[in-house]
């Protein structure tokens, strides 16, 4: 954990119920969201976690609430990130691998084409 802190929850963004307009974040961390833009300081997810709301109530001080968040949403997004990976390296085949079925596939279909065209032959239509 950033700074040598234990583990810490934070609870999610709040901003106005209008959402005709853009607004703040009623906890004052810098980010902002509206029906056209959304944003806020670097690292953080103005639809995620708020390093201003801490579930225990009690703020780290300083930029350590905010450091945590962003280390956790790093953590976090490198987790899903690997996983994902993962998964790929699962379901998609080698290039070098494609490239060899690709190759058998059109010398299969090149054998096909020649004995249609000895049937054809054989059969009268001689085109």
């Amino acid at each position: 954990m950033p700074n040598g802190h234990s583990h810490k929850e934070y609870g999610k963004h709040k901003y106005s119920s209008d959402h005709s307009r853009t607004s703040d974040c009623e906890y004052n961390c810098g980010c902002s969201m509206g029906p056209s833009n959304s944003g806020g300081p670097t690292g953080l997810d103005p639809f995620g976690t708020c390093p201003n709301n801490s579930k225990d109530g009690k703020l780290l001080g300083g930029n350590a609430d905010y450091d945590y968040v962003v280390t956790e949403r790093i953590r976090d997004l490198s987790s899903r990130l690997y996983a994902a990976e993962e998964s790929l390296k699962r379901v998609s085949p080698s290039k070098a691998k494609l490239a060899d079925e690709l190759a058998s596939l059109r010398a299969k279909l090149v054998t096909k084409s020649q004995i249609f065209d000895k049937l054809r032959y054989l059969i009268g239509d001689g085109t």
